[in-house]
């Protein structure tokens, strides 16, 4: 007889090895990104870099970057698809031996580049916040972010601000760009704000053109690009952005031109391939076709291909055509006319006239 435990789905179960070795110095941000995979794999959720980040109100970078961490200390092993994207999550068990198990140690060492770099406290004190409020570049901030987000400032998103003037050092212009930037992406929480503005100093930006050239990586032709093969839900990876930039920037290649490719490539493959529509805009190049107009014009007419289909030979008409007739050297003939009476005369033997 076997006793056997009903799967229990509402609960999920965390080793003791991970409470006592890695969480205590990991990111509290890793730690919940962690506990999160967890709870996923148990109930069998569907993942994506994408829905992860929504989850969290997390920009991908930083859901990146946890599984990074996570996958270097060995407690999770990532697997890849063709263009980069995350396909698998597998749990680990980390590198301990049975013995090392027995007991807590300290956690292995992690480059100081793979855990996220300090960054300054949030605490403003009351009398700074007082200071800052009659500064007249701040209201007129307070006042640009009213209009991109649409709403009164709340006490968290106004701090929020401050702290991105004051602690992290972005000018003015740097925090209008933060805002046009999320509001566009259609993410205007104060939370997302923040993560935002975080990522930004933790890469170093600290101008307007820096920020634009990082957004660069994901700018609007790519999403539209990745649209026109299907692609959607998701930012493009560095190798379809490596392909996208050289068509758009140094191949200066129509964007409507590489969305016809990309339509083809669907078409006659069934699936995205931008390899694929590489070949083709690198035939087009050098049939010097360099517009949409220039290549649908050397495509056939249905009619025409219906035509050619058919052997190479005309259609039966009952008649020879005229070309034809027109060209045998024996139209020139003349043609004999035939007594038929006196012809069936002769050949009976019979007089005209005779009984």
């Amino acid at each position: 007889m076997k006793v056997h435990v009903r799967p229990d789905n509402s609960v999920t179960l965390i080793e003791n090895i991970f409470i006592d070795r890695y969480m205590p110095s990991a990111n509290g941000e890793f730690v919940k990104l962690y506990l999160y995979l967890l709870r996923c794999a148990g109930s069998g959720h569907e993942l994506s870099v994408s829905s992860i980040a929504d989850f969290f109100d997390h920009t991908e970078k930083d859901v990146r970057r946890a599984l990074s961490y996570w996958e270097k200390l060995h407690l999770l092993s990532l697997d890849y698809d063709g263009a980069g994207n995350i396909t698998d999550i597998v749990f680990l068990n980390g590198e301990e031996t049975p013995e090392e198990a027995q007991e807590p140690r300290e956690a292995p060492s992690v480059k100081e580049t793979d855990a996220p770099p300090a960054v300054p406290p949030r605490t403003i004190s009351a009398a700074r916040k007082q200071q800052l409020a009659q500064d007249q570049e701040i209201r007129q901030l307070f006042f640009v972010a009213e209009q991109y987000l649409g709403r009164p400032l709340s006490n968290s998103m106004s701090e929020n601000l401050l702290y991105c003037y004051d602690a992290l050092k972005f000018d003015a212009d740097l925090i209008e760009y933060l805002l046009e930037y999320c509001a566009e992406k259609g993410k205007t929480s104060a939370r997302y704000i923040e993560k935002v503005a975080i990522g930004w100093y933790r890469d170093g930006i600290t101008t307007v053109a820096a920020a634009k050239e990082q957004a660069g990586l994901y700018r609007g032709e790519y999403f539209r690009i990745l649209a026109a093969l299907g692609i959607t839900g998701r930012n493009p990876v560095p190798g379809e952005i490596a392909l996208m930039k050289r068509w758009l920037d140094e191949d200066g290649t129509d964007l409507d031109l590489i969305c016809e490719a990309c339509e083809r490539c669907i078409l006659h493959t069934g699936r995205a391939n931008l390899k694929y529509v590489d070949g083709i805009l690198g035939k087009w190049k050098e049939n010097g076709w360099h517009t949409l107009a220039e290549v649908r014009a050397q495509d056939r007419p249905p009619a025409a291909a219906s035509a050619q289909a058919q052997s190479g030979r005309s259609a039966y008409t009952g008649r020879v055509p005229a070309s034809r007739a027109n060209a045998s050297r024996f139209s020139q003939i003349p043609h004999r006319e035939y007594n038929w009476s006196d012809l069936e005369a002769r050949l009976t033997g019979k007089t005209k006239g005779a009984d």
